[in-house]
């Protein structure tokens, strides 16, 4: 089985550091390897999104045993929320048992675990508490609660099942716009990672302000996680 060894790494469009990052892959996430190349090897993650990652990053490890429900950062290694961890992990770095959790373990309230992160900044193609970008961001969120997203927004879009309006959203259900995608809490308020920003925020989309007006303006519906990939 092969894993993320470091604590994030790029998955890019082309083998070349140039090339435009897609998405990224935090430590410990299986990846098939397709094919593998002295620099840069073609991977595939749980999504299906194929792109090239550092061959050095990916290693041959042991199985998962837990994930992380906090970010830790130890002498010779940084795990950012979610990165999953095996028992000897656990001992070399002296993992807090209390930020972690099984790795099966999928009790948790999405709206809930999107707030503490109010404040990272915006990346694009970012999928971590490093930096996220908008369907980055929901992806790593129903990913720890075990349900599998697509990576770009307009494709989260089609997936999930139609809410009809407002009145009928739920805590937890995604607000598309054209090319972005929020997390519904209710009353009106999404949280996302945006540029306006430039960070994961709040926004009061009945607070009738300019910002407000521009995203009600690119509206396109409202989207309820149903299944997984």
């Amino acid at each position: 089985m092969y894993f993320v060894g470091i604590s994030v790494a790029d998955i890019r469009k082309e083998p070349k550091f140039e090339s435009e990052r897609d998405s990224q892959l935090i430590y410990g996430e299986e990846v098939r390897v397709i094919s593998s190349h002295s620099e840069y090897s073609l991977i595939e993650g749980r999504d299906g999104l194929q792109g090239y990652m550092k061959s050095r990053l990916i290693v041959n490890g042991k199985p998962r045993t837990h994930k992380l429900k906090a970010s830790y950062i130890a002498e010779t290694a940084r795990f950012p929320f979610g990165s999953y961890v095996s028992k000897e992990d656990v001992d070399k770095y002296g993992i807090p048992r209390n930020i972690l959790t099984g790795i099966g373990n999928f009790d948790f309230s999405v709206p809930d675990l999107s707030r503490s992160f109010l404040g990272i900044p915006y990346l694009w193609g970012g999928t971590s508490d490093f930096g996220f970008d908008c369907s980055g961001f929901v992806q790593r969120l129903y990913r720890f609660i075990g349900k599998e997203l697509p990576r770009n927004a307009d494709w989260q879009r089609d997936f999930t099942a139609d809410v009809p309006g407002f009145e009928k959203a739920i805590p937890g259900d995604l607000v598309f716009f054209k090319n972005h995608v929020a997390l519904y809490l209710g009353n009106n308020i999404i949280i996302h990672a945006n540029g306006y920003d430039a960070s994961i925020s709040m926004t009061d989309l009945s607070d009738e302000s300019e910002y407000s007006g521009e995203l009600l303006s690119i509206f396109e519906k409202i989207g309820r996680v149903q299944k997984s990939l």
